[in-house]
């Protein structure tokens, strides 16, 4: 198994289609396409059921799914371990928000996050807020920018960073 397919696979996993899954890691369809059809053959199993333009996991694929997660996690945390022997700040930020933060919000605040720490590798997952929030407290995401859920888990620690008015027009 590699890399490159199981990020493929698990992005599929996470939004369900072909198409979604190459956007969010900036590679055409028939690139994710042959990345798990690849992982497929290699494993001698049908990961994934495609139904029109939705994508169902088969028993193997839901079987993997843990499993592949892990292994990526793992990657990302050796990275970031053999990174954090220079004194410079390195690794990866997985961060999850709403498609309206992401687009109107964050562009100027991660540009100037990105010229300060340069060797930080941003990971942007594009969701609803109440499930940004579940993946920080799984630990499958380390921030969530999001419109604040009417009862946060008092797992998690949130900070108001912004107003964000709300008009009403007839």
């Amino acid at each position: 198994m590699n890399i490159p397919s199981l990020k493929a696979f698990v992005a599929i996993a996470e939004t369900g289609s072909f198409s979604r899954a190459a956007e969010q890691l900036f590679i055409t369809q028939p690139a994710i396409s042959k990345r798990l059809s690849s992982l497929e053959d290699e494993l001698s199993e049908k990961l994934c059921d495609r139904f029109g333009r939705q994508v169902k996991l088969t028993p193997a694929g839901e079987t993997l799914l843990p499993y592949a997660r892990r292994i990526l996690r793992d990657v990302l945390l050796s990275k970031e371990a053999l990174s954090g022997l220079d004194s410079e700040i390195a690794g990866h930020l997985s961060i999850g928000t709403s498609h309206h933060i992401g687009l109107h919000h964050l562009p100027p605040v991660l540009r100037e996050f990105s010229q300060n720490f340069s060797k930080v590798e941003l990971d942007l997952h594009f969701m609803d807020s109440e499930d940004a929030c579940k993946e920080v407290e799984k630990g499958e995401l380390e921030l969530a920018v999001v419109t604040l859920p009417t009862h946060p888990e008092k797992k998690l620690n949130a900070a108001r960073i912004w107003p964000d008015p709300l008009s009403i027009t007839v």
